[in-house]
């Protein structure tokens, strides 16, 4: 007797369903939340947030980064930014820009980004709040109890923010120069506070700096990393990387490439490495740390001259900003010319062959750029607290 054949089922196990979702981008992930309650749960699920970040993180293409700065509307005192696609910067006649806001959270400007989350700081008569949200899912967190530092007649304070894996939080770390009075050195300060914390905590070991970092702390492995000036004086002092290990709230000093100018240095995590690069308007040289934490692993990427992209130095103030690069290790970068136009434009370097496309960015498209306060991200789901 011949047996029935059972049924074809076109339902799919759930294990594939979430494999499959897992790899789309957060823009239709949200919209099928309202598919079932099934999938609206699954979006908020810790496992499948981090299953699609990781998927996410792992793309070797432009289409899911983004680029955000702060944006000034008059004395509106809300929270106005402005994000655009990474991948419309080089592939798109015409760049979409989008403005958002968040209207309930007034003083607030953008620190840092860390994994789709992005760390905004209000300064109020008694310190310092920091609040977290998510660009992407419009969620955001409690503010954080007042952060304050020694009183004095002037103060000078850094941000940086990044994710401790340890903990499963996501920590900013604040660092702060204060002038005790006009005959006394000034004071440095560094504190942390996790998301939900009920205060700010001291951090341990940091030294004494002469000035601060230009930029926020970069985000590695657990760590924040920022380039210093370590020392009370000057003819004393030294330039070196500051890194803060969000696990145990320690730092250590990592010293970085020979003949280092501290104005010219910037700092930036590419691929999963750490890597300096000094902007000295007649070349770019770029230097990648092959093990993180060896200082002694360094090794240079990059080192061409501007004459190469046809900038005359003594003519115009151009600079460059590495922005992301790809597997094979080509560099995505912009540079931004200051003339009566304020040019902007893409280029994709080569490291194989050393050569350089360059087109210009279409005019209108995320102009007026803060060029120190630009942050590039990856788009996610993760809830910010």
């Amino acid at each position: 007797m011949r047996s029935e054949k059972k049924p074809w089922s076109p339902l799919l196990c759930d294990e594939l369903i979430k494999e499959i979702l897992s790899r789309l981008p957060v823009k239709p992930l949200i919209q099928f939340k309202c598919v079932c309650k099934g999938w609206n749960s699954l979006m908020s699920d810790l496992y499948f947030i981090k299953l699609h970040l990781s998927k996410s993180a792992a793309k070797d293409d432009l289409e899911h980064l983004q680029l955000m700065k702060n944006v000034c509307l008059g004395s509106i005192p809300e929270i106005h930014m402005e994000s655009c696609d990474v991948s419309s910067l080089f592939h798109s006649l015409q760049i979409e820009t989008f403005l958002f806001n968040f209207p309930n959270m007034p003083g607030y400007h953008l620190v840092g980004s860390c994994n789709g989350l992005h760390c905004g700081v209000s300064e109020i008569p008694e310190g310092y709040r920091v609040c977290f949200w998510n660009k992407a899912t419009r969620v955001i967190s409690r503010e954080s109890p007042t952060l304050s530092f020694s009183p004095g007649i002037g103060r000078r304070t850094m941000f940086g923010f990044g994710y401790d894996p340890s903990s499963d939080k996501y920590k900013v770390v604040a660092i702060a120069l204060t002038m005790l009075s006009l005959d006394v050195s000034q004071k440095t300060e560094m504190k942390v506070y996790g998301a939900g914390d009920s205060s700010w905590r001291n951090l341990k070991g940091f030294p004494v700096l002469w000035t601060l970092p230009k930029v926020g702390g970069v985000y590695l492995s657990g760590t924040l990393n920022w380039v210093v000036i370590k020392g009370k004086e000057t003819i004393h002092s030294e330039i070196v990387i500051i890194s803060v290990d969000l696990e145990k709230e320690t730092c250590r000093s990592l010293f970085l490439p020979d003949d280092f100018c501290f104005f010219d240095t910037n700092i930036g995590v590419f691929r999963d490495s750490l890597c300096v690069w000094q902007d000295s308007n007649t070349h770019l040289g770029l230097w990648q740390m092959r093990k993180f934490g060896d200082d002694k692993s360094w090794i240079q990427l990059i080192n061409f001259s501007y004459l190469h992209l046809n900038i005359r130095p003594n003519e115009e103030k151009s600079m460059i900003l590495p922005l992301c690069m790809s597997n094979n290790g080509d560099f995505f970068m912009l540079k931004f010319t200051r003339n009566a136009d304020d040019e902007y434009q893409t280029i994709l370097y080569n490291q194989g062959d050393g050569k350089s496309q360059v087109s210009v960015v279409p005019s209108g498209s995320f102009r007026t750029l803060l060029w120190r306060n630009l942050k590039i991200f990856t788009k996610s789901l993760v809830i910010p607290y």
